[in-house]
């Protein structure tokens, strides 16, 4: 779920990387991340995966498994703490929706097939 507010003050590493993906037009991968934050001094992919682990962690990031690349989360959760994403296969963009109507239908579906929902690409 988002925070306004994450839970201890970031490093400066970490916002630089919060702030290369609150600035990106689309999700980004690690290695586009490092290339972003490059001119800042940061080359070193476990610092970049750090930052992301943490910016995720808190809930300032989302990953996008279905393309192995990271957003900048965008709005509250709502009650039920799921979030969906509408991807564009021709631009890449991808825009956060949440909904508790929809995160209400895709839990109900699941606990109908004894399933509990980690995560879900639609």
């Amino acid at each position: 779920m988002r925070s306004s507010v994450a839970k201890r003050p970031l490093a400066p590493n970490h916002k630089l990387v919060y702030e290369a993906l609150r600035e990106a037009a689309r999700p980004m991968t690690a290695y586009e991340l490092i290339d972003a934050v490059r001119p800042a001094g940061i080359s070193a992919p476990p610092t970049v995966y750090r930052a992301l682990n943490r910016l995720t962690g808190d809930g300032l990031a989302h990953r996008l498994e279905s393309l192995n690349a990271y957003v900048a989360c965008t709005r509250d959760h709502g009650r039920l703490g799921h979030v969906v994403f509408t991807i564009c296969n021709d631009c890449g963009t991808a825009r956060e929706v949440a909904d508790d109507e929809v995160a209400a239908d895709l839990l109900r579906c699941a606990s109908e097939q004894r399933f509990a929902v980690r995560t879900a690409t639609l």
